[in-house]
């Protein structure tokens, strides 16, 4: 047995004071004389018989209580598999997709039973197959059954190639023992993070197998849409310039093909074709000797389902909002929806995480109510105080306390403003050139006055532009002039957009979850293949693409490889030998079992301490 805290049984010591005293209280009562025993009763002998065999019993249950206790805080634990010890050989198998030329996975198994096969006889032998995540296939065991059989259910999944959580686990499966980790892989140089190092503890060695990849691949790295269409990128890995079918691909039909030659390195690819509005839309190449898992890339064509957006108020007030953030829409970041103040309903701002108000005309009670109701759960709003905006209504939508005063005109014609706040997450993109904001003239603006929040921007005569009101679970904003091109020129600014966009990412308290990702960043629930997707939680439609990185033909040679494993300090390897006790001792969990045989001894002690009294 042994334990991951051993300084605490230091507290056994703490067994010396029940002994102590119960030596104390025998030696505590003083002899007297006696005329003559004969006249005492056997009866009397017996009871101090037992009363010493009580204390006994008494002393050994505290005792044994102490040692429980002092056992329970050094965290005992057992190497149940009585192999502790042995040397380890570790084999991790790289899955990724860059290791799926026609015939290279079943040579990368060979190899890798070679490796499992040439480990030496006493060693424990265990697989780990990795890509972006690695996973532990094979537990180290004695025999080699469990790592060959592991090697036939491996298969080449859709991610990359990530060699640090390769060695990350394997060498957690070593510990604090001396082993070997065989990396099989292609040797794809991107594997590597930049500026990345394996750090392993001095007593692991690193090898790597390479295997051949396959001779050339054609790779769909890059696919947008365009205002004239559909762009994609394909990149000829070969030498040699060659011959591809590309097809563009719009809800399952081929709405463009077209057979082109494809240079050497990236190829810039146009589609003219008419998109429809909405969909999956996908383009492909033709590759039969190469890599499957990046012939296609998807993309998804429609507003954003995944942060809704509400602009409120006139066409006038919403034309310069709505553009700046359609044009992020476009890359499927935001969906924007214009609904004029008498129609804001419970239906119509369903799904939707942050509302732009930019005037109340028409406005009634119930829209007011549905508003406050959206911050209440979490939503954002920023309320633009223009020509549109009645300051009696700001109550229901602000609060009690803010008073909105009626639009006046600054001394001087136009006032500027300033940032008061340079860190709020609004003001993100400003912090290293606050000097667009600086640029903007405000003609018309109003007074505001508020008891409490947050003052981020200041007019020229130092009144609030821009404040944050307090809210328990939304965010709501207060700008103190419009959005509309009337009392102001900021939408005709270059820091317009910007602005617009990280205000928008800030309101919608719940973040962008991007519409677009890699496999590698699947969300829970999602199987990690290229393709469309619905979240399970969220109800959403997304696509997944695999990492244009791991279609790059550069790869590393073996030694080049083992110069990118280094070796950790001798403290890292002691906090490696420190998790790994600390692995097996939460596994096992016998101090729960000590603090409980505790509690029964002391439960024991007091019962006898009673029936001794």
């Amino acid at each position: 047995m042994s334990f991951l805290f051993p300084a605490f049984l230091a507290g056994a010591l703490a067994v010396a004071i029940p002994i102590i005293l119960h030596f104390v209280r025998r030696q505590s009562a003083r002899p007297l004389a006696f005329s003559d025993l004969r006249f005492l009763r056997r009866a009397q002998t017996a009871a101090v018989r037992r009363r010493r065999l009580q204390e006994w019993l008494l002393l050994a249950l505290r005792v044994a209580a102490l040692l429980l206790l002092a056992a329970a805080f050094a965290r005992p634990y057992i190497d149940a598999t009585g192999l502790a010890g042995r040397s380890v050989t570790v084999v991790a198998l790289d899955r990724s997709f860059s290791m799926s030329y026609p015939g290279m996975f079943e040579r990368a198994r060979a190899a890798a039973r070679e490796a499992v096969a040439a480990a030496p006889a006493g060693d424990l032998v265990g697989l780990v197959a990795f890509d972006e995540r690695a996973a532990v296939a094979a537990q180290p065991a004695a025999g080699r059954d469990a790592a060959v059989a592991a090697l036939g259910r491996t298969e080449p999944g859709f991610g990359a190639t990530r060699y640090s959580a390769a060695l990350e686990t394997a060498a957690g499966l070593i510990g604090a023992r001396d082993g070997r980790i065989v990396v099989v892989t292609d040797g794809q140089q991107s594997g590597w993070d930049v500026g990345a190092r394996g750090l392993l503890p001095a007593g692991i060695q690193v090898t790597a197998r390479l295997v051949e990849p396959g001779a050339g691949n054609l790779a769909v790295t890059a696919f947008d849409v365009t205002a004239a269409g559909a762009a994609a990128v394909v990149v000829n890995t070969g030498s040699e310039t060659r011959s591809g079918r590309i097809r563009l691909i719009a809800g399952g039909a081929v709405v463009e093909a077209e057979e082109l030659p494809l240079a050497p390195g990236p190829n810039e690819i146009a589609f003219d074709a008419a998109l429809p509005p909405a969909g999956l839309l996908e383009v492909a190449v033709d590759d039969p000797g190469g890599l499957a898992a990046d012939d296609r890339r998807y993309h998804l064509l429609g507003a954003a389902d995944g942060v809704e957006v509400a602009l409120v108020g006139e066409a006038s007030d919403a034309f310069y909002l709505e553009r700046a953030l359609r044009a992020a829409a476009g890359n499927g970041r935001y969906g924007v929806r214009h609904l004029e103040p008498a129609a804001v309903a419970a239906p119509a701002l369903d799904g939707v995480a942050a509302v732009w108000l930019l005037g109340t005309t028409g406005l009634d009670r119930a829209a007011r109510a549905r508003l406050a109701a959206l911050v209440a759960g979490g939503g954002g709003l920023l309320a633009a105080a223009g020509p549109r905006f009645d300051p009696a209504l700001a109550a229901d939508l602000l609060g009690p306390d803010v008073d909105i005063a009626a639009a006046a005109t600054p001394p001087d014609g136009a006032s500027g403003w300033s940032l008061s706040d340079m860190r709020h997450p609004a003001f993100r993109v400003f912090r290293t050139d606050p000097g667009g904001l600086a640029q903007v003239r405000f003609t018309q603006t109003r007074r505001v006055e508020l008891p409490q929040g947050r003052v981020l921007a200041l007019f020229s005569d130092g009144s609030p532009a821009l404040v944050e009101l307090p809210s328990d679970a939304g965010r709501l904003l207060l700008l103190a002039s419009d959005l509309g091109n009337e009392w102001n020129d900021f939408p005709r600014r270059p820091s317009f957009v910007p602005f617009v966009h990280e205000a928008t990412r800030y309101l919608a308290a719940r973040g962008e979850a991007p519409r677009t990702r890699l496999v590698g960043d699947a969300p829970p629930g999602v199987e990690p293949r290229p393709g469309a997707a619905v979240e399970p939680e969220a109800g959403r439609t997304i696509v997944l693409n695999v990492d244009p990185r791991e279609s790059d033909p550069a790869r590393l040679t073996a030694e080049a490889f083992g110069a990118r494993s280094g070796r950790s300090t001798a403290a890292a390897a002691a906090v490696a030998a420190r998790d790994d006790a600390a692995a097996r001792e939460a596994a096992q969990g016998w101090w729960w079992y000590a603090i409980l045989a505790m509690a029964v001894l002391l439960l024991a002690e007091s019962w006898l301490g009673r029936a001794a009294a």
